[in-house]
Formats: C-alpha cells, sequence, structure tokens
C-alpha cells in the first residue's frame, strides 16, 4: 500500500466556506437578476420544436423571421453541431390547440426553406397542468429524499453526520442550480435527473468518509484531536475519491462532448456536481461535523 497522505485539508476550511458562499449568493444574485431561473417546457409548459435547415445559409435571424410571421413569438436558438444546422424553436403553450401551433410553425419553415429543406427531429408539447404537476412532484420528490437520507446516515452514524450531509448536498444543489444561471441553462427534467444523480454520488462519497472517520474516533485519544482525526479520515480516503471522480469525470466529459446537443446541459451539469460533490464531502460535510464538535463536544462512543 501507498503511503497515506498528510494535507491538513480540514485546516482550508474558512477559505472554503467563503468559496461557496460567493458562489451561491452570485447564483442567487443572477437568479434574481434575470427573473428567476429559466425553467425548460417541462416545467413552465410550451411548445418546442427542434429541426435541422439542410440550407448551410440559413441563420438564426431568418429562422426567427419565420417564428414571428406566425405569431407565436420569438424564441428561437441554435445548437452547436458540427454536421447540421439545428435550432430549437419555442412558442408558448396554449390552453387548447397546441398541435395547431406546431403545424403552422412547420408550414411557415416549409414555405421559407421548402418542404425537402427542412427536418422536424424533435417535438415537445407541454400542457399548463402537467408543467404545475411536474413541478410540484419535483419539490417532493427532493424534501422526501432528504428526510430519508437524514434518517438513514443519523441511524448509522450520529445526527450531527446526518445533518452536514444533509447540508453538503443542499450546498451541492445550490452551486449547480448557480452555474446554470451564470452559463444560461434551462431547467427541465434532463437537469432534474442530474440532481438526482448528483445527490446520490455526493451522498456516497461522503460517507466513504464518515464511515472512516467513524473507525478512527474510537478512543480517547482521537476524541482529543478531533479535527486531526477527521483530517486523517480524509486523507486516508483521498486516493479513491480522487480516482472514482477522475474516471467518472471522463466518462462524462466524453457525454459532453459525443452526446450530441440533447444530452450537452445533462453532461454540463454532472461535469459541476461531479466536482463540487467531491469538494462538498471534505470541505462541507467533514467540516460541519468538526465545527459542530468544537461547538458541543459529544461524549466518546466505544465501539
Amino acid at each position: 500500500m501507498g503511503k497515506t497522505p498528510n494535507i491538513n485539508l480540514i485546516g482550508l476550511r474558512r477559505f472554503a466556506y467563503f468559496l461557496s458562499a460567493a458562489i451561491i449568493v452570485g447564483g442567487m444574485a443572477s437568479i434574481a437578476l434575470h427573473g428567476g431561473l429559466e425553467l425548460g417546457i417541462d416545467f413552465a409548459g410550451g411548445n418546442m420544436m427542434q429541426v435541422d435547415i439542410l440550407d448551410d445559409r440559413a441563420d438564426i435571424g431568418q429562422v426567427r423571421e419565420v417564428l414571428l410571421q406566425t405569431g407565436y413569438g420569438d424564441n428561437v436558438q441554435r445548437l452547436e453541431d458540427p454536421d447540421k444546422n439545428l435550432f430549437i424553436l419555442k412558442a408558448a403553450v396554449q390552453e387548447e390547440g397546441n398541435d395547431q401551433v406546431i403545424s403552422a410553425i412547420t408550414s411557415a419553415l416549409h414555405e421559407r426553406f421548402g418542404e425537402e429543406g427542412v427536418v422536424v427531429e424533435r417535438v415537445d408539447i407541454v400542457g399548463p397542468r402537467i408543467s404545475r404537476y411536474l413541478l410540484r412532484t419535483s419539490y417532493v420528490v427532493g424534501a422526501v429524499a432528504l428526510v430519508l437520507i437524514l434518517l438513514y446516515i443519523s441511524f448509522r452514524f450520529r445526527l450531527r453526520f446526518g445533518v452536514a450531509a444533509i447540508a453538503a448536498l443542499v450546498h451541492d444543489v445550490l452551486v449547480v442550480v448557480a452555474f446554470l444561471s451564470f452559463f444560461g441553462k434551462e431547467m427541465d427534467t434532463f437537469i432534474l435527473a442530474a440532481l438526482l444523480t448528483i445527490i446520490g454520488y455526493s451522498l456516497n462519497d461522503t460517507i466513504v468518509v464518515f464511515d472512516r472517520a467513524r473507525e478512527n474516533l474510537k478512543s480517547a485519544r482521537a476524541y482529543q484531536d478531533y479535527s486531526g482525526t477527521v483530517n486523517t479520515s480524509i486523507n486516508q480516503s483521498l486516493s479513491r475519491t480522487l480516482i472514482t471522480s477522475l474516471t467518472t469525470l471522463l466518462a462524462v466529459f466524453s457525454l459532453y462532448i459525443f452526446g450530441g446537443s440533447t444530452m450537452k446541459d445533462f453532461a454540463f451539469a454532472l461535469i459541476v456536481g461531479i466536482l463540487v460533490g467531491t469538494y462538498s464531502s471534505t470541505f462541507v460535510a467533514s467540516a460541519l461535523v468538526v465545527e459542530w464538535h468544537g461547538w458541543r463536544p459529544e461524549k466518546i462512543k466505544k465501539a
């Protein structure tokens, strides 16, 4: 076995608090300045078409002009794709007759670029009731998941470990949401799936460190140097954490580069989440346990 590193990571926790606070506050300010987090049609409701216009000379201005002529707005985005000329057109949801909206936009595109010059690759129609149901269900699922995680970790370890783990998970979600706002990404069901994946990934990393700390905190000497013992536990898990994170990032980067436009935002959220999840297991979860012990020391629990 290789030699265990001896890096004073817990000693950097004050700087980590400042960094986390700066990112989260900056993210919340960005969301406020933009009038809220940009919601995809899954949560906001709406009509969305992804089209490939075979005429390479077609630009976003021409496509936006076509959408304006239909009377359904001007929300057009161009997707980066080396092999296709992809555009996403969005229109506000109607109480009824959304199929006619899609038909009208398709007809206008055919009239401008020719029937053979437009390939409709994807159509999504989400009504207002469905979008509200999805949004409400997402909140409920997230709340239930956090409560169950708190109960599990409190049972397996101690209450302070459970609270610290929940704080780390909330921290991870807030940081990912901040980066979504910084880069103008939409919150949709793909991003929600990424957030749930990140919660599971971050929690697993945190439990590995907590499990090592529990094993090390079985002597009076270890309790006398509580922060040092926790720091040693982090260092003992460091190689495993870095190798797991690196290999996972390689897979997700491949998804980001080669997964196509549909998976790009999903992979982006995962990349941010894996990085921040690795960071939070040390500088949020473990650090909060140390802070709690300094505030209210617990008695040693022998095996």
